[in-house]
């Protein structure tokens, strides 16, 4: 149950930074449940989870064996939870139509209310999603009882378009989730987290709409994942501060609805876009 004392236009949302096992769903599961047991704790509305959060990432051709459908009843612990609290998960997706997406699932009231299916799938340098994966085909907010919100999946974020594209559907928040390897500089901090801060804030102050970031930590097959899961408003101030690189921990953050709303009308970037140059662009390449 929320907080009562919490006034009606604001949502506390519950980040839950974990460090996830390839393969291993016995063990992700249970950090999830952990995880949604201290966001009920902490009278959070909603607790977001990193990409693939219940999988791991590096899956290579395991993806197929691991993948999830939406009725799967692998996911009935958490549908269950979900009737306490909204919660944002990240799985493998296996399509009706064939393959499997990198998707979101947000659920609600023990039932998936949305997905966003990632749209980018890098395949460069570590990163070989394009093997793996199929590509989203489409980009639209998430609702449930507490909003609407637009989902981004790693990849995605880095293409501020996507942001852009949802803030013109009224978005009440972007939700960015990730699995966000880095390497470690001189002195032992991780400049994949440092790369995420800018992302974060750069996002929410073009698309002038409150980001909320949960990163994967630890180890997985020898790849170190960044952490720094955050929070911050439409101007680009923190609601909560960036969270240790390398530990577990859920942080909380409050979206206040008038505050967004308050940011968009005396900051009106959004909605100064210039779609029209979008326009030319497109009829200037499939001329």
């Amino acid at each position: 149950m929320s907080n009562p004392t919490r006034s009606s236009g604001e949502l506390l949302v519950a980040l839950a930074q974990i460090a996830t096992s390839p393969a291993q769903f016995t063990h992700n599961l249970a950090r999830h449940t952990d995880m949604v047991e201290r966001a009920v704790a902490a009278h959070a509305d909603l607790v977001v989870f990193p990409e693939l959060s219940l999988s791991g990432y590096l899956l290579a051709h395991g993806v197929a064996e691991l993948s999830f459908r939406l009725d799967d009843e692998r996911l009935a612990p958490l549908r269950e939870l979900s009737r306490r609290i909204a919660i944002v998960i990240g799985v493998p997706l296996r399509e009706g139509a064939g393959g499997i997406s990198n998707a979101a699932l947000l659920l609600e009231d023990g039932e998936v209310k949305g997905v966003h299916r990632k749209l980018y799938l890098p395949t460069y340098g570590m990163f070989d999603e394009g093997r793996y994966f199929v590509p989203g085909a489409a980009l639209a907010p998430l609702s449930c009882s507490l909003g609407t919100f637009g989902v981004l999946i790693c990849e995605d974020a880095w293409h501020l378009s996507t942001s852009v594209i949802l803030a013109q559907q009224g978005v009440d928040a972007l939700i960015m989730i990730a699995g966000g390897p880095t390497e470690l500089d001189l002195g032992g901090e991780p400049a994949g987290a440092r790369r995420w801060q800018w992302i974060v804030g750069a996002t929410a102050i073009t698309a002038v709409t409150p980001v909320f970031f949960a990163n994967r930590c630890g180890w997985e097959e020898g790849i170190l994942f960044g952490g720094g899961s955050c929070a911050v408003d439409g101007h680009g101030r923190e609601l909560a501060a960036a969270a240790p690189a390398l530990d577990e921990t859920l942080v909380l953050a409050t979206l206040s609805r008038a505050a967004a709303a308050h940011a968009r009308t005396f900051t009106p970037i959004a909605a100064a876009e210039r779609f029209d140059l979008w326009r030319a662009l497109l009829e200037k390449r499939h001329a």
